[in-house]
């Protein structure tokens, strides 16, 4: 078991709050499918016949309305160095994103702690992913 499951009455309560203008934000450590999995099942059972869907690169969450420009960020050398806009998904309730996710890293590359072999972003780029991400759950 990758973590403690949540039971059906903590779920209930969260997927409340997340309804009530809360957002749920989570990225999996490294890239960890074994995360990845267990918070992809997590999430479709806080939100039966939703799935986590990508965030269009055209919603504000990347642009400077919310702070940085995050159209082209610098992803680790795990996944090529490439640049490009992250790769957030999210679920959608009446126009606002409760859950945000990201199966990169972005935590690990915050704190400077990124092994070679692990799959994110560069650390500038996460320190403002993770900004934006915040400005946005402020905002609603």
């Amino acid at each position: 078991m990758l973590f403690r499951s949540l039971s059906k009455p903590e779920k209930e309560r969260l997927a409340e709050h997340l309804r009530a203008g809360g957002v749920l934000f989570a990225d999996a450590c490294c890239g960890s499918e074994r995360f990845d999995e267990a918070f992809r099942q997590l999430a479709g059972e806080l939100f039966p016949g939703k799935k986590l869907e990508p965030i269009p690169a055209t919603h504000e969450l990347f642009s400077t309305e919310i702070g940085y420009d995050l159209r082209s960020v610098q992803y680790g050398k795990a996944l090529g160095d490439r640049k490009g806009p992250p790769a957030l998904e999210g679920i959608e309730i009446d126009g606002r994103y409760v859950v945000i996710y990201s199966k990169y890293d972005l935590g690990c590359a915050m704190e400077r702690q990124q092994s070679s072999d692990c799959k994110g972003y560069a650390h500038e780029s996460a320190l403002r992913i993770a900004g934006n991400i915040v400005l946005y759950a402020l905002k609603q």
